[in-house]
């Protein structure tokens, strides 16, 4: 793995309007995941393997880690959620929800997830802009993200899910973007979601 940068720019043509991507964060080190991607890490001593996929209204990313050694393991597997439709965007954090919502003047979108049990660990919220200029990381090194629990405007929201994995440990890391007409709905939908997985997971 590499410190590539979690913030380069992309030709616009190349994206979808709406993206859930993946990276991880693993001693001292960073990079983000294709779409559908499966890496060893034998310096780390773990295996990985991403799917992605959408049912209705959801987006999901799957993240599978497994720890090949003896060792505790402590990776952070970070999420960047973008829309290009949303230009007029306010996105906030909910600690009740345990989610980031965007609520746009046509669609809300909520972006959750677990890992271990846990949510959301660490959370971003920026501006495109500042996101290009100042980025994300408080630290690269210690997988520290800039504190920024809210931004309005056309917004980008990264977070982290985050737990330690015991020697030979296979641990399955799921998030998800929903999009609902409402928050209400967009909320209801997080909830279920967040318990049908810690209970499978």
């Amino acid at each position: 793995m590499n410190a590539l940068s979690a913030y380069i720019e992309h030709d616009s043509r190349e994206l979808p309007r709406k993206t859930l991507k993946a990276g991880l964060w693993m001693d001292e080190s960073f990079d983000w995941y294709s779409e559908e991607d499966m890496m060893s890490h034998p310096e780390g001593g773990i295996r990985t393997l991403l799917q992605s996929f959408t049912k209705q209204k959801i987006m999901y990313s799957k993240f599978t880690i497994k720890n090949t050694t003896l060792e505790v393991k402590s990776p952070k597997v970070f999420f960047q959620y973008e829309n290009a439709f949303e230009r007029q965007a306010v996105a906030f954090y909910s600690p009740h929800e345990q989610a980031i919502t965007h609520v746009a003047p046509n669609s809300v979108a909520l972006l959750g997830g677990v890992m271990k049990g846990k949510g959301i660990a660490q959370y971003c919220i920026q501006g495109k802009g500042g996101l290009y200029e100042n980025g994300c990381f408080k630290s690269l090194r210690e997988g520290l993200l800039f504190y920024s629990p809210l931004a309005k405007g056309q917004v980008t929201s990264i977070f982290t899910l985050e737990s330690e994995i015991l020697p030979l440990e296979c641990v399955e890391v799921v998030a998800w973007a929903i999009h609902a007409d409402t928050k209400e709905e967009a909320q209801f939908l997080n909830r279920e979601l967040f318990q049908a997985v810690q209970k499978e997971f």
